[in-house]
């Protein structure tokens, strides 16, 4: 059996060559005791990447170690990215040492791949071996982490709860990144779920992150996409974790480059289903690798941006940014689809279940409403438009309790932060939009009780 479930496997069983080999047989199998694989250790404290104000934009797939220099990084941290995870050829201790340096200076953080640790195994001074490296890297301050693993199989988790333990009691301000595999198949739904359970019980994660790539050459959409969403955020909401989520920026195997509105839809579809982190997948273009025939990701493979490079920095940096700080400390309560169908996986508007919302007009919409841990009558809409393709009206109306409504104003200062009233209408109760392919808004509101 493989340690890592790879794209290109996943690939293959959605194709219907493996079947019901999509997931691996350990995935159908009861979870273990919390003694098979270790007690919990209790983290001093939250990592930096989870705990801060700021909304972590990464991406996969770095330049590769010839191009660590100052004018690449000023090119990233102008796309309004801020997080940088290891892997190309950028996986060793020299590599990573110049790529902290260079990513220092641009006030970049780094999730590093470093091999001694992602390949550790549990022999005698393991522990000692991994502290060792760690130490290698805690005197630079662009260190936010490491980055363990790519969509392990579950029959390894035992063996990364221990370098993960290890990690976090050496060094609980910094990001142990494990990355989980997608759901494409309709009928692993509940595997699917026994699934996170082992890896939330035997990893003892600080958040979790996933990735799915809905969107398909041949103009098709995998059904599977919302239901995957769904049992990450329950996942994430029972275990009191963050999520993050990984979005498709480059053409490889079967699925598309998105278009800049394909690619808005697929950050804000994650925003509204509660992700506190977006990765992209890829930043740079990879190449001569054995899994895929890649396309063209934001950087090509001759290192020249493209048209998605400039559409990405626009929505990084005038959107993600200023609404994931907003989001970002916040609760996801609720996730309502709205229009004349459903995908699978979606919960219809209720507006028994909805703090702010009496009704909203049948326009096919996605709504994620937030709260404060500590309900203080405020909420939050999130409202992004379900097409990619077309452009959507919707109208909501506030229920009697709700005294206000404000619409999230982005501003290119940093750190301002302004909402704007929203005009009402029909007795201060209802107000509509208009939302582009793949738009969303931001609604602040406050209750009377």
């Amino acid at each position: 059996m493989t340690e890592h479930l790879t794209r290109r496997d996943l690939l293959r069983l959605t194709a219907g060559v493996a079947g019901a080999a999509a997931l691996p047989p350990a995935l159908s199998a009861a979870p273990a005791s919390a003694a098979q694989v270790g007690a919990i250790l209790p983290q001093a404290a939250v990592p930096d990447l989870l705990a801060d104000d700021v909304f972590p934009i990464g991406f996969y797939w770095p330049p590769p170690r010839r191009q660590i220099n100052d004018e690449r990084y000023d090119e990233i941290a102008s796309a309004g990215f801020n997080l940088v995870l290891g892997g190309n050829d950028v996986y060793n201790k020299n590599a990573n040492v110049r790529l902290l340096e260079v990513a220092d200076r641009h006030g970049l953080r780094v999730l590093a791949v470093d091999q001694r640790i992602s390949s550790a195994v549990p022999t005698p001074g393991y522990a000692d071996r991994i502290r060792a490296v760690l130490e290698e890297y805690q005197q630079y301050n662009a260190f936010a982490g490491f980055r363990i693993v790519d969509e392990p199989n579950p029959v390894t988790y035992p063996r990364y709860r221990m370098i993960t333990d290890v990690l976090a009691e050496a060094a609980p301000s910094k990001l142990s990144h494990l990355n989980l595999v997608p759901v494409y198949n309709p009928a692993w739904d509940r595997a699917y779920e026994t699934y996170l359970e082992r890896y939330v019980e035997q990893i003892a994660p600080s958040f979790v992150s996933f990735d799915h790539y809905p969107l398909l050459k041949d103009g098709t959409f995998r059904q599977t996409f919302f239901l995957n969403h769904k049992l990450i955020r329950e996942a994430g909401n029972r275990a009191g974790l963050p999520t993050w989520v990984y979005v498709c920026s480059v053409d490889h195997g079967v699925m598309k480059r998105p278009t800049p509105a394909e690619l808005a839809w697929q950050i804000n579809m994650g925003l509204a289903y509660g992700c506190k982190g977006v990765k992209y997948f890829t930043y740079w273009t990879p190449t001569a690798r054995p899994d895929f025939e890649f396309g063209t990701a934001l950087i090509d493979k001759a290192g020249c941006q493209t048209p998605l490079y400039d559409a990405a920095s626009t929505f990084n940096r005038t959107f993600l940014q200023p609404v994931g700080r907003q989001l970002k400390h916040l609760q996801s309560k609720q996730v309502f689809h709205t229009g004349p169908s459903q995908p699978l996986g979606a919960e219809p508007f209720s507006a028994a279940r909805s703090r702010v919302l009496s009704a909203v007009s049948s326009s096919p919409m996605v709504l994620g409403e937030y709260e404060r841990p500590t309900d203080d009558g405020q909420s939050w809409i999130f409202a992004v438009n379900r097409s990619y393709t077309t452009t959507t009206d919707v109208s909501f109306t506030l229920k009697p309790e709700v005294s206000s409504a404000e619409v999230f104003s982005p501003s290119s200062i940093p750190h301002v932060r302004e909402y704007v009233p929203v005009p009402l209408r029909d007795g201060g109760r209802t107000f509509s939009v208009s939302l582009a392919p793949g738009q969303a808004e931001l609604y602040r509101t406050r209750r009377t009780t």
